[in-house]
Parts: C-alpha cells; structure tokens; sequence
C-alpha cells in the first residue's frame, strides 16, 4: 500500500495494521497526531523540551508495544497516554523540587511518600467529584479534558450544540472546584482539570 493511501485511512484500520506490525501505520499515526500531542504537552509542562522528550518516549512506547495491544482508537489511547506520562513528570518535578529546596534525602523520600499518599486521597476525592456530576455533564467533561476533544468534535458526536457543551463543561468545573476545594493547591490537579 502506498504510504500517502495510509494517511487518509480511519483511526481504527491504522490501529490494526500498527497491531501487525505496519510501519507505514505507524508513520501515519505518528504524523497525524504528533503535533497535536506535543502542543498538548508543551501547554501542560510550560516546556518544549520537556514535551518534545514526553511524545518521543509516547511513540517509542507505541512501536514497542505495538504487538501487545490492539489499539483501535490511536487518538484517545496517545492522549491518555500522554496525560499520565504529563502527571509523571509534574509528579518528578515536585519531587525534585523538594530536594532542591535543601532538603535531606530521608526528608525528600517522606515527601514522596507523604505525596503519594496525597495522590491516593487525590484520586479518589476526584473519582468522587465525577461521580456526583449528572451523567451527560460527566460524559462532557471527561470528552473535554480526559480525552482533549474540542467543543464542536463533544457536540458533533453527543448530538448537542456547541452552546449545551459549554455549559455542561462550565458546571462540571464549578462543582469539581467546589468537591476539590481541599485539594487546589496541588498543581497536579490544577493542571489536569482547569488548564
């Protein structure tokens, strides 16, 4: 197959082939959707070098494990991907933060435990904020800040105008700012939820 016929091929063939072990596939998925990831990352982190190193390693991942696991939603699966490689690095930041601060190596390892422990309260305070949201309002939110799906591509695909995801997205964040009051200051959420 020729290679620009695998740049006009749907997500999921390019999944598949990518499964077989296709380059060429490959090659495709990476340039359709590196571009947007390293904007994503860049915005994230507040570091081109940082992002750049993020999607290298994201699409290293991807050829490696490219026979493990059957992706058939390429976009959604990078961006997850991306997000918990983002999470990682913010989470190393911190912690190399810390040392930096002068702090001993004992002290620094409590932080990181105590920051772990944090992480776990983090989370399941946030699994519970989502639950409390209306469904339809959840599904918006995880649409737009989960997967980084625009206003128009939530719209298009639940059958809402642009205006209804606004608003949806608009009320999962004041009551997510409301249920997560206690936990603001950690730039982890901040920077997954409100960024």
């Amino acid at each position: 197959m020729k290679s620009e016929l695998y740049s006009t091929l749907p997500d999921e063939m390019l999944g598949r082939l990518l499964f077989t072990g296709d380059e060429k596939a490959y090659e495709a998925i990476y340039q359709r959707y590196w571009r947007s990831l390293f904007s994503i990352a860049t915005w994230k982190t507040n570091s081109q070098v940082a992002a750049e190193e993020l999607v290298q390693e994201l699409f290293l991942r991807l050829w490696e494990n490219r026979q493990k696991t059957l992706i058939e939603n390429p976009e959604a699966y990078l961006k997850t991907a991306l997000r918990y490689s983002v999470i990682g690095f913010i989470k190393a930041r911190l912690a190399s933060s810390q040392i930096e601060l002068g702090e001993a190596p004992e002290q620094a390892a409590d932080v990181r435990a105590d920051m772990g422990v944090d992480l776990e309260e983090l989370s399941a305070a946030l699994e519970n904020a989502l639950n409390m949201l209306p469904e339809k309002t959840r599904l918006v939110f995880q649409m737009s800040r989960f997967e980084q799906r625009s206003t128009s591509e939530i719209a298009r695909q639940l059958g809402l105008t642009d205006r209804a995801v606004e608003y949806h997205i608009t009320q999962s964040l004041r009551l997510l700012r409301f249920q997560l009051k206690d936990y603001l200051s950690y730039s982890i959420i901040y920077t997954v939820l409100f960024s």
